[in-house]
């Protein structure tokens, strides 16, 4: 019996750790609302077929400060983007991604600077 438990305990540890189990599926969801604090980190992923797509970060508080980083298929690095990064100070961050390579990318959103609880909305189209 305690041996089953902690297989299983650790089994559950490696499923919440690995940037694989994002909360986006491969398949279909465009927005994920969540909320982030100081310092936290969350994990997306979307599985990308066209050529094009776009990337929304939208929280509408520009007190915070959250910043996003994308992950390619075949690793490479984007960002990270902050508010500013648009040219204005809005609480959003609006991406257009070009030549895109098929496959799973990661979007990473950070809490770099949060008064309590930040809400936000994340979308890819």
């Amino acid at each position: 019996m305690k041996l089953r438990f902690a297989a299983m305990m650790m089994a559950a540890v490696l499923i919440l750790s690995s940037p694989a189990y994002a909360k986006f599926g491969e398949i279909g969801i465009n927005t994920v609302y969540d909320s982030i604090k100081q310092g936290e980190t969350d994990w997306f992923s979307r599985y990308i077929s066209s050529q094009t797509f776009d990337v929304y970060l939208v929280w509408n508080n520009p007190s915070s400060s959250l910043t996003l980083t994308l992950y390619s298929p075949n690793g490479d690095v984007y960002g990270p983007f902050r508010d500013s990064s648009d040219g204005a100070v809005d609480g959003k961050i609006a991406l257009t991604v070009e030549n895109a390579e098929q496959g799973v990318w990661y979007f990473k959103v950070y809490g770099e600077r949060v008064g309590g609880v930040q809400y936000y909305s994340l979308t890819v189209l």
